[in-house]
C-alpha cells in the first residue's frame, strides 16, 4: 500500500476519529465512534460507520472489525498508517478545528 491509500483512508473525519481512537485504545468498541448528543444523528453516523467507514478500513488491514462483536482493533497493516495518524494526533493544535 502507498501513500494515496493513506490519504484515502483518511480523507474523512470520520475515518480519521476511528484511527486515532483505535491509536489511543485498542481495542475500541464501535459505540465509542459513534456517540453524540443527537439519537437522529447517531443513528445516521451508525449507519455510515457500518456501511462505509469501517468496512473501508477493515479492507486496508489498518483495522479489523469484527462487526459480531462490534469491536475494533488495529490490522496488520496499521503499522503503515500509523505514523501519519499519531502526526496529525501530535498537530492538532495547529490542524483546523474539523480535522477530528
Amino acid at each position: 500500500m502507498g501513500f494515496n491509500d493513506i490519504a484515502d483512508a483518511l480523507g474523512t473525519r470520520t475515518r480519521r476519529q476511528i484511527l486515532l481512537e483505535v491509536l489511543y485504545h485498542n481495542p475500541v468498541e464501535q459505540s465509542e465512534v459513534v456517540t453524540k448528543n443527537d439519537a437522529r444523528e447517531n443513528e445516521k453516523r451508525e449507519l455510515e460507520l457500518i456501511h462505509i467507514h469501517l468496512p473501508k478500513l477493515h479492507e486496508t488491514g489498518y483495522i479489523v472489525w469484527n462487526r459480531d462483536d462490534r469491536d475494533i482493533v488495529k490490522g496488520p497493516n496499521w503499522e503503515e498508517i500509523e505514523p501519519t495518524v499519531r502526526l496529525l494526533s501530535d498537530s492538532r493544535e495547529r490542524l483546523p478545528d474539523d480535522t477530528f
